[in-house]
């Protein structure tokens, strides 16, 4: 019996981990800027293969063009995912990685990087509103949690590589080498992983369906958790909503309030901002440890703190982590602020010259244990099988377009403000964060679909044959 119940995991969890190389790809398209930037900006026709420096205006069209690309991606992808499924659509909008890393590695004309990355920016944004869903569409109740982790760890393995490698390579070296990861997807995933069941459901395939389930569990008895998924799933034919009713579900509406604003928190912590302005922070910190030797030490901190979250979130919870991951965010970032101010009116800081790193550090292991990736398995978590994409797909907008007005209007309230005065702000934020995780965020931990659901829409949940455990 033990090794019939440990069967199931590995391909399981070697499904999350084959979907999860595009997660590489989205991370690293978002980060790719800050090494690449320096390299196009460079006199130096051996490094820049366009010949000359771009200019400042050139510059923030290729840093900032993908995340409207996102925010298209994003909308459009809802659409397909309902009429092809998941797997599909994940398919479709992979390959755009593999063939415009190959245009970036021969590209010598400025146009080539405006468009490249604006469809990059598509690709990105449509993934990152179905693979969440996906992911947790094949999980189990007792492993949900970890496994939408991973979507975490793979993006922190993204930036990690950004960090690490993007500096010591040329940019024609690097789009090549971030053709792998889609690669891997491609070998892993399309000939091996099925189609989500809760799709072919919903599509009246049941036996498709049925198959689909046992291939995931790799248990041919999965008659009990098949009739829990095909209760939910006629539940939400029945209740079938268009974008003009959207609201009129009362699971739905705290499920979307849940997820934008834990989305709008994510990015409003700055996490956007300190990724793409990670050296110049540290440079204008004056801290004694290279700003390069610095992010790739940060780096590798978010590897470790993304992967010891994965062992936490379904023994401590959601809503305990994302609690915590919104204090140790604020205090770090009050730390920080309160350092570059004291440091504009010239106080001596010899004493606590590791201040800028160490909150750097602990900003980026509470952000991990929580922010990073709960509010994305959330999102394949709080929605009913009829509304799921299309409620990812305006949740992952909203976090794109309050990183593009974060990213945006930074250099302005930098110069407003300052630097501390900017973090003071991303901290206060991280205060308001806490307060709406303790008010309005539930407990998914160990719960299925259907008791999510419930208790969203103010359900008793007093039957306990409604609650269908897939473990």
């Amino acid at each position: 019996m033990e090794s019939e119940r440990l069967r199931p995991n590995f391909f399981l969890y070697w499904s999350v981990l084959a979907v999860n190389f595009l997660s590489i790809n989205t991370a690293s398209m978002f980060s790719w800027a800050s090494p690449s930037l320096g390299k196009l900006m460079s006199n130096d026709t051996d490094i820049n293969p366009l010949g000359r420096p771009i200019t400042s205006f050139e510059e923030s069209i290729i840093a900032s063009i993908c995340i409207l690309g996102a925010v298209i991606g994003t909308t459009v992808s809802a659409m397909i995912a309902e009429k092809l499924g998941r797997k599909r659509t994940l398919i479709i909008f992979s390959t755009p990685f593999f063939f415009c890393y190959l245009i970036i590695a021969n590209a010598s004309a400025v146009s080539v990087f405006y468009v490249t990355r604006l469809i990059l920016g598509f690709a990105s944004g449509s993934v990152l509103s179905l693979l969440p869903s996906y992911v947790g569409e094949i999980s189990e109740n007792s492993n949900r949690g970890t496994l939408g982790s991973v979507f975490g760890i793979m993006n922190s393995l993204g930036h990690f590589l950004v960090f690490a490698v993007g500096p010591l390579v040329s940019i024609k070296t690097f789009a090549y080498m971030l053709m792998v990861p889609v690669s891997l997807f491609f070998v892993t995933f399309i000939p091996f992983i099925p189609e989500s069941p809760y799709y072919f459901l919903s599509k009246n395939n049941i036996k498709e369906a049925e198959d689909s389930l046992k291939k995931i569990r790799c248990n041919g008895n999965v008659e009990k958790e098949f009739l829990g998924l095909q209760d939910i799933v006629k539940e939400a034919k029945d209740n079938k909503v268009t974008l003009k009713d959207l609201f009129s579900s009362a699971a739905t509406k705290k499920g979307l309030l849940v997820c934008c604003g834990l989305l709008f928190f994510q990015q409003s912590l700055g996490i956007g901002v300190i990724l793409t302005y990670l050296q110049p922070i540290l440079e204008a910190s004056g801290n004694a440890v290279p700003s390069n030797v610095a992010s790739l030490l940060i780096g590798i901190i978010q590897v470790i703190s993304c992967t010891a979250a994965s062992f936490v979130v379904d023994s401590l919870g959601r809503k305990i982590l994302l609690h915590v991951s919104s204090v140790g965010c604020s205090i770090s970032l009050f730390a920080l602020g309160t350092y570059f101010i004291l440091n504009e009116n010239n106080y001596n800081l010899e004493s606590v010259f590791w201040l800028p790193l160490a909150s750097l550090i602990i900003y980026y292991t509470c952000f991990n244990f929580g922010y990073a990736t709960i509010p994305w398995s959330l999102c394949g978590e709080l929605f009913s099988i009829n509304v799921k994409s299309l409620c990812a797909s305006i949740a992952s907008s909203v976090c794109l377009i309050v990183s593009f007005l974060v990213t945006l209007l930074f250099p302005l309230l930098r110069d407003a403000f300052g630097m501390g005065g900017v973090f003071c702000v991303f901290g206060a934020l991280g205060v308001l964060a806490s307060i709406f995780v303790i008010l309005l965020v539930p407990e998914t931990k160990g719960k299925s679909f259907q008791e999510i659901q419930n208790e969203l829409s103010g359900k008793q949940k007093n039957n306990s044959k409604d609650a269908y455990d897939c473990s």
